[in-house]
């Protein structure tokens, strides 16, 4: 029978017990020094809250709290760095001033934009140049003939300036503006018209100065985005009908009267909304048959010439002109100064009552004359 070596075990007891009174200090300095930093945390206001969660925190998810400690520990580094230390610093090559000086005169730089391409630079090549003393005969320098006299241009400057930038019932209008007004109604045979200082602006700012809730519009489903946002800004009801098809625009019309009637509701103000000459794709509208349908059913009719004012008709005067119709048929015409008249802005014409409820209601910023 073998024999037990208790002399081996009492000494490494004797051991640890000696290891664990060396250690003794230490765990009792680590332990009020904890002490201490607890009873100074619990001084600072809100260590009580914070205390409560890392407690919750720490006893739903252990590893959460050892995370957080570990990017607390990284966002300290992180601002305790130095950001200015070039980490490069020794791996730098230094030149000579002879080897600078060459590098300098090396160096080509890239140019700050792009060569002109073969269509800019022929598009570049036909702006005329003026060249030659100030005199009243200046010439082209491409063409070598005399360019239009300026003193006239001059001489109109300094009377009205470069424009009022006005509202028309303050100080935004002048002689010219209701010149051109009254040459606009005589030409296209209209009581009065009345200008505004852009074309996009003009048919979406007519739209709801009529066109309020409630209000019926039928438009076409192909119109321009300056009538869609116009149609938007009045917020009545829209009907839309098939592209250029007046016997949609008949059914659409039929079913507005029928819906109206099957619920009681009194007649309201009711608008037919179309182009000329449509901006998507060329089409020309059956103005005739437009303004039967208009009368037939009783609705106004909102004309949009912007393209066909100026390039359809004998004379330019749109479609009343092709198609031999008053354009007293047409309640609110709608043109662009820009396209016809190669100037800028739009005009709405109509009668009198028409171009004046404008004047009286539209903000003025939407007619300020330029």
């Amino acid at each position: 029978m073998s024999s037990i070596p208790v002399p081996s075990i009492e000494l490494t007891t004797r051991n640890a017990a000696t290891g664990n009174a060396s250690l003794e200090p230490l765990l009792t300095w680590l332990t009020l020094m904890l002490a201490q930093l607890e009873r100074t945390f619990s001084k600072v206001p809100g260590s009580a809250v914070i205390a409560r969660y890392v407690r919750s925190s720490h006893q739903d998810d252990p590893g959460r709290t050892v995370l957080e400690l570990i990017l607390i520990a990284f966002a300290v580094r992180t601002l305790m760095q130095s950001r200015s230390r070039d980490k490069s610093e020794g791996k730098l090559i230094k030149f000579s001033e002879k080897e600078i000086d060459e590098l300098v005169e090396e160096w080509t730089p890239e140019p700050l934009c792009a060569p002109l391409t073969e269509w800019e630079q022929r598009d570049l090549t036909s702006v005329p140049v003026i060249a030659g003393p100030n005199g009243p005969k200046p010439k082209i320098l491409s063409m070598g003939k005399a360019a239009v006299n300026l003193a006239r241009t001059i001489e109109t400057l300094r009377k009205y300036g470069l424009g009022s930038c006005g509202p028309p019932g303050f100080y935004g209008t002048v002689d010219v503006h209701l010149e051109l007004e009254r040459d606009i109604a005589d030409f296209l045979g209209t009581e009065s018209a009345i200008l505004y200082s852009q074309g996009f602006i003009t048919i979406s700012s007519v739209i709801p100065a009529f066109c309020k809730r409630g209000d019926v519009i039928v438009a076409d489903c192909a119109v321009n985005f300056a009538i869609q946002k116009g149609i938007q800004i009045s917020r009545s009801t829209v009907r839309w009908y098939d592209h250029n098809d007046l016997k949609s625009l008949e059914d659409v019309l039929v079913s507005v009267e029928k819906d109206r009637r099957k619920r009681g509701t009194p007649v309201t103000r009711r608008f037919i909304i179309t182009e000329g000459i449509f901006e998507r794709d060329g089409e020309i509208v059956d103005l005739p048959k437009l303004i039967e349908l208009k009368h037939k059913y009783k609705y106004r009719l909102i004309l949009d010439e912007s393209i066909s004012f100026g390039s359809v008709g004998r004379t330019g005067r749109g479609l009343t002109e092709l198609y031999n119709v008053p354009a007293s048929q047409v309640d609110m015409l709608i043109g662009s100064v820009a396209n016809g008249l190669c100037s800028a802005g739009g005009f709405c014409a109509g009668s009198t009552i028409v171009t004046e409820h404008q004047v009286r209601l539209l903000p003025a910023s939407w007619l300020t004359r330029y």
